[in-house]
């Protein structure tokens, strides 16, 4: 072998020992960072986990009225801002110095984009303000009338005085937004003219090859098809039945089969919130799955939870809205 020759084989068993170290070396900080930013507020994600817990659908006072709620603002978003608002005029005179608080929105507006980064919530375009008081709802995400492609973000900035309930829900409504923008499912236009269809939802499903998620027909490779064909399919046809009492006058065993259906399925939910529908359950199990240590168990539940981890985008999404949920507690 000549001189030249093993020289050029040495620079190429240094390239690759070169190469195969950092390959490690980005593998190690990457692991690291995600361990950093699991540990670094383990009293911040146990205090947020234990604010959503709680029998959502356990009926303790059966004549229990639904508060008025009341938009408040709606602003326009760009990028990182919240700009243009518009304040509604029909709401009641005790409501008007929260209509006005623009501190008190901007500072939920900078929560949601603190948690979420910028490159994850393109599909936002609007931000909207209301109330119905103290820890009713929360937050919620709706798509824009006049595109369905894009959202808007809901908040009621009077439960911004229960941090840890508001950062669980804002992030359990994102997963909303991460599960059924249009990337993972056509949106259909004539199911959301007409939600409460019953007839157009079905033969809009019978149509659709995949699940369909009562809003549009989801990709094959999207979350929410995965999420479904793994923990629904053996349980949906029990769930349905429950599901159809929700169209009734009087909700009381709507919400009474939800939670009867949550108790006899216990260890398959995280709560009973996410028995509500398979949209819900993958979004509360993603907040679970934010907020929650790796589980190690190996009932349906904690397989639920497990499901983010085979997607490494998710895991380092994951990694951001810790980082930003320990960086707003502090």
């Amino acid at each position: 072998m000549s001189l030249r020759v093993k020289f050029i084989l040495v620079i190429i068993v240094l390239s690759l020992a070169v190469i195969c170290g950092y390959a490690i070396g980005t593998q190690l900080s990457a692991a690291s960072a995600s361990k950093m930013a699991a540990s670094s507020c383990p009293g911040v994600m146990a205090d947020i986990i234990q604010s959503a817990k709680g029998d959502v659908y356990k009926i303790d006072d059966p004549n229990y009225v639904e508060p008025d709620s009341y938009t408040l603002a709606t602003y326009s978003v760009n990028g990182d801002e919240i700009v243009n608002p518009v304040f509604d005029q029909k709401i009641p005179n005790d409501l008007k110095d929260e209509q006005h608080d623009v501190v008190l929105q901007d500072e939920a507006w900078r929560i949601f984009t603190t948690l979420i980064p910028s490159e994850d919530r393109q599909m936002v375009a609007q931000y909207l303000v209301f109330t119905d008081g103290f820890e009713n709802t929360l937050a919620a995400v709706d798509q824009t009338p006049n595109d369905l492609t894009h959202w808007i973000v809901e908040v009621d900035v009077a439960d911004l005085k229960n941090k840890d309930a508001f950062l669980f829900t804002l992030t359990h409504e994102y997963a909303h937004l991460l599960t059924l923008n249009s990337s993972q499912v056509n949106i259909d236009e004539e199911v959301f003219n007409d939600p409460s269809n019953v007839s157009l939802l079905e033969s809009k499903a019978a149509a659709c090859a995949y699940y369909f998620t009562d809003g549009g027909c989801s990709h094959p490779d999207s979350y929410v098809n995965a999420f479904y064909k793994r923990f629904w399919v053996d349980i949906n046809t029990e769930w349905k039945k429950i599901d159809a009492l929700q169209y009734a006058d009087d909700l009381n065993p709507y919400y009474a089969g939800l939670y009867n259906f949550y108790l006899a399925h216990q260890d398959q939910f995280v709560d009973d919130y996410a028995t509500t529908h398979p949209t819900e359950d993958i979004a509360e199990s993603f907040a679970y799955f934010v907020f929650s240590p790796k589980p190690t168990g190996i009932s349906i539940r904690d397989q639920k939870i497990l499901f983010f981890y085979k997607y490494p985008e998710l895991v380092d999404l994951r990694q951001s809205i810790l980082k930003g949920t320990c960086s707003t507690i502090h």
